[in-house]
């Protein structure tokens, strides 16, 4: 009977030595028999991965176009920008170039009055405005603003208040000579990383 147990017990520890053998035999050989059977699937596979792969780069190249393209277009918006440091030099800026645009429209610039820089919005620049009191002809003031507006730099008429003069050329004429009043603010924009505003 003690012979059976022992006879038992081998028997089963023979059968998991075998079993074991032929677990370790397919492992052995499984790469073999998967190559043989799967070897298109793997290249379906790999081709697939290299269409990703290449669709991923040719994105990429699109992007750095795009950017390359954003840049050069940001760069050439900016060139309307005004060019001082600061926005005492920015307002400077502008003064000069109203005065030089009073002088082909031949209209008298009175005063100058620098007020303060504004935020625009939560963007990268300031606004500087600038008050002008001027004096010409109803002509001349659409010539002065006319200016403005088609300048290189950025500038924006923002408040324009128009007080309009008559006069008799002679006495007992009919004839009246009209000169106009203006005050006019004029804005420019300056790029917030150059503007220490003062």
């Amino acid at each position: 009977m003690l012979m059976l147990k022992i006879d038992k017990k081998r028997k089963y520890f023979l059968m998991a030595m075998v079993f074991l053998l032929v677990l370790g035999g397919i492992y052995r050989i499984w790469p073999e028999i998967q190559g043989m059977g799967g070897a298109e699937g793997e290249i379906a596979i790999k081709k697939k991965q290299l269409v990703k792969y290449r669709r991923m780069v040719q994105s990429a190249d699109n992007l750095e176009k795009e950017t390359a393209f954003l840049r050069k277009a940001l760069k050439q918006g900016e060139s309307g920008l005004l060019t001082g440091k600061t926005s005492a030099l920015a307002a400077a800026d502008i003064q000069k170039i109203v005065h030089g645009m009073a002088k082909k429209s031949q209209v008298e610039i009175k005063r100058v009055r620098v007020l303060k820089p504004v935020d625009v919005g939560e963007s990268h620049y300031f606004s500087i405005p600038v008050q002008l009191s001027i004096s010409g002809s109803i002509r001349q003031l659409k010539e002065f603003l006319y200016q403005i507006m088609g300048s290189s730099k950025y500038l924006t008429v923002e408040k324009v208040g128009i007080t309009v003069h008559r006069r008799r050329l002679r006495r007992g004429s009919n004839k009246h000579m009209e000169s106009i009043k203006a005050d006019i603010t004029v804005n420019g924009f300056l790029k917030r990383s150059d503007a220490q505003v003062q």
